[in-house]
């Protein structure tokens, strides 16, 4: 009996041994005292006063500084709010019926945006844990006429709310918007979209070869820093599959993999394979239908995961800072 007893004792251990390993994330962060406060231009743009509008423009350049240029050139395309035209060409758009239509929306669908700062606040508390020297960018939503889901540059991001009303919002069907891009235009989205566009900025890709599995482990670093930054979320989430798609990317690595290697595409350096490969679509080019678009990023994921596996003592701010893709690759000794 005693036998049993131990042998009993022993699996606990091992279990949560496992659990330990596999929750690698589950930092601490609980003293962090990261507050980051959203703003929301798309509100406070709506409500401006139109029968005293100059006034009303000039707080707004001085509540939202270099973003308020930004959203008009980048966004808008309105040009520099100085122009002696600016207020009637911003008051147009404001009385848009397309836009009015876009704001109701965005306004049912988005009167409290709470739960979402709460999820992007705690996950730059991870952010600032791992890279500590990094800066922590100032945060603003805005409706944008469709025209930008994340905007993000120095010191900025900002998350275009009209691109997240609901994977059944009617506009996107009326904008012919593409049904593999639709599924994940929803609010849950938001915070890994913002963070992911954020990493891309400050963790750029650099290799002298420009090639399709250098790609796939850069866009791999990317998912596995998400990990980092959510290590509650679903890889559904961070990905953007569906579970079915998610199901077949494992079941199907092997097969994935070789395929790759048989047709003598991970060295490839064409530009348009890359593309067709790395960028999102309803399914990866040269797999099944039933795959889900940029697959190989899922690939280049799980090869990180191999090398930091294999690599314990590296963080998480040395692999970010690692642009050798060929060495990840190698010292990853990954197979399928």
């Amino acid at each position: 009996m005693r036998k049993y007893n131990f042998l009993f004792f022993i699996g606990i251990i091992l279990l949560f041994s496992s659990c330990a390993k596999k929750n690698k994330f589950d930092i601490d962060i609980s003293d962090s005292n990261l507050k980051i406060e959203i703003k929301r231009l798309d509100k406070d743009l709506f409500a401006i006063d139109f029968n005293d509008a100059p006034n009303s423009i000039s707080q707004l350049k001085e509540n939202y500084g270099d973003f308020f240029i930004l959203y008009n050139s980048r966004v808008l395309n309105l040009g520099n709010s100085n122009n002696p035209a600016y207020p009637e060409y911003l008051i147009s758009f404001l009385t848009d019926y397309s836009i009015n239509n876009i704001y109701e929306k965005t306004m049912l669908v988005f009167q409290d945006i709470t739960p979402i700062e709460s999820e992007i606040n705690k996950a730059f508390r991870y952010y600032h844990y791992y890279f500590p020297d990094h800066k922590i960018p100032a945060i603003y939503t805005f409706i944008g006429g469709f025209n930008q889901s994340i905007v993000v540059a120095d010191s900025i991001l900002a998350i275009g709310l009209d691109k997240y009303l609901g994977s059944d919002c009617d506009f996107y069907n009326r904008l012919e918007t593409p049904k593999y891009m639709q599924v994940n235009m929803h609010k849950a989205k938001i915070p890994t979209d913002a963070l992911r566009s954020w990493a891309l900025t400050e963790f750029v890709y650099n290799d002298s070869i420009d090639n399709l599995v250098n790609n796939m482990i850069y866009h791999g670093k990317i998912q596995y820093f998400l990990d980092a930054m959510f290590p509650e979320t679903p890889d559904t989430l961070k990905f953007g599959f569906t579970n079915q798609q998610l199901e077949w990317c494992i079941k199907n690595e092997n097969q994935m993999w070789n395929m790759l290697i048989d047709q003598k595409l991970l060295f490839s350096t064409d530009y348009m394979t890359i593309n067709k490969f790395i960028n999102p679509a309803p399914f990866t080019s040269g797999f099944p239908h039933e795959s889900p678009g940029r697959a190989v990023v899922w690939l280049g994921h799980k090869i990180i995961q191999k090398y930091m596996t294999r690599h314990p003592k590296i963080t998480l701010e040395q692999l970010m800072a690692n642009n050798k893709y060929q060495k990840i690759l190698s010292e990853s000794r990954y197979e399928p």
